[in-house]
């Protein structure tokens, strides 16, 4: 059979097209679908389905990604054709303490390989560092911010440091010391952790959590507008949401003129921010819950942003995923914001799991079924169905989203 009969043997007839519109009782939809040819293994792809700046992230069909003893906070930076990766934790069972890792990609897609994951910042005279949060300037400077941790008595007591950088790579000081602990006026605070680090063009905002005297954690913002951030002032508390930090473990992007952020809730969430300002922020979506089937993992903690700088889009999201209760024994992934996806097996059987495989591919988790009558395709933004398609599919087949 050649591609234009096989084409045409997938596609649904006039007749079931105007069936769907009917039974819809929608108006005409904004795209359609046209087979792909069939590449075998479980489930359905869909090619052509990323949507930058999206709510919703499919978790990657390869996760984890980046492995070790315990590996989290992940925060990517694109530095030309390559996305640098920087990111916290133990890569050894025998490291003991946390350490900042650097990995380079060989290309803009997270798959891999990773290059490098050596250590760029040790712990020196203290406990742990973690939390990477780096930016890179317009004029080729590189900042970052991270969390020391050391201990006072039984308990802990975490602060945030600053290290500079002119490739990205090589980090001064790269052994983390007290002479670069940040600085908070109108604060009282015993401890402070888990930095988003962002340059607006005309100063620093520095989103982070804090504690006064042993006290419940919350969520805060602080301000520099210094050239190189040390002094910060406080400017905004937020409010904790059903009992959990409202801002917790932020990333914080500016994208095209507004904030964009990720924050996670209670370990089960990742949830997506905008904000005018950079002060208060609106919850636009969910990108992901770790109770997912597609996600892998019971618990999801500190997000990072997969931020385009040089296509100004947000594409996903990375995280630390684990099955442990004690939120060790992390490894790192990646979500795509790509458009919903649900496929139909006849009679009634829906499948609305998703994994991303690369920005623009999702295939459904279909548990075993092997034939498939119907595809959607929704803009989570909106509700939109821009595509809803009567088809006659097989386990392995691939379909084009033409919008």
């Amino acid at each position: 059979m050649n591609l234009s009969t096989l084409l045409l043997s997938r596609l649904p007839s006039p007749s079931a097209l105007l069936a769907a519109g009917v039974l819809l009782g929608a108006p005409a939809l904004a795209g359609g679908l046209a087979y792909a040819g069939n590449a075998g293994g479980p489930g359905v792809t869909l090619l052509g389905v990323s949507q930058p700046n999206g709510i919703e992230a499919h978790p990657s069909a390869e996760n984890p990604l980046v492995q070790g003893h315990n590996l989290y906070a992940p925060d990517l930076v694109r530095n030309g054709g390559v996305w640098n990766l920087y990111y916290g934790g133990w890569k050894n069972s025998t490291d003991v303490n946390d350490r900042i890792y650097f990995a380079v990609s060989d290309d803009l897609l997270f798959e891999g390989p990773w290059s490098g994951q050596s250590v760029i910042i040790s712990n020196g005279g203290y406990l742990h560092v973690n939390d990477p949060s780096v930016q890179k300037r317009p004029d080729g400077r590189w900042v970052m911010a991270y969390t020391v941790a050391h201990q006072v008595g039984s308990d802990y007591r975490d602060w945030i440091a600053i290290s500079t950088s002119t490739d990205g790579a090589a980090w001064t000081p790269s052994v983390a010391t007290s002479t670069t602990e940040v600085r908070i006026t109108n604060a009282s605070f015993s401890d402070i952790a888990r930095p988003s680090l962002l340059w607006t063009g005309s100063g620093w905002k520095l989103w982070f959590d804090a504690r006064t005297d042993n006290g419940p954690l919350h969520s805060y913002l602080a301000e520099s507008s210094e050239d190189l951030p040390r002094n910060f002032v406080l400017v905004q508390s937020y409010p904790d949401v059903n009992g959990f930090p409202g801002f917790m473990e932020p990333d914080v992007e500016r994208v095209n003129g507004r904030y964009v952020a990720v924050v996670q809730r209670g370990f089960a969430t990742l949830h997506k921010l905008e904000s005018t300002d950079g002060h208060a922020f609106t919850e636009v979506g969910t990108f992901l819950s770790a109770a997912s089937p597609a996600f892998g993992r019971k618990y999801v903690s500190n997000p990072g942003l997969v931020y385009d700088n040089v296509e100004g889009t947000v594409k996903g999201v990375g995280f630390g995923m684990t099955n442990s209760d004690s939120l060790t024994g992390h490894d790192i992934g990646f979500a795509y914001t790509q458009y919903r996806v649900s496929v139909l097996s006849c009679p009634s059987t829906w499948h609305a799991y998703t994994t991303g495989r690369y920005f623009d591919q999702a295939q459904q988790l279909t548990f075993g079924y092997g034939s498939f009558c119907r595809i959607r395709v929704e803009d989570p933004r909106t509700g939109q169905v821009l595509a809803d398609q009567a088809v006659g599919s097989v386990a392995g087949d691939r379909w084009q989203f033409v919008p």
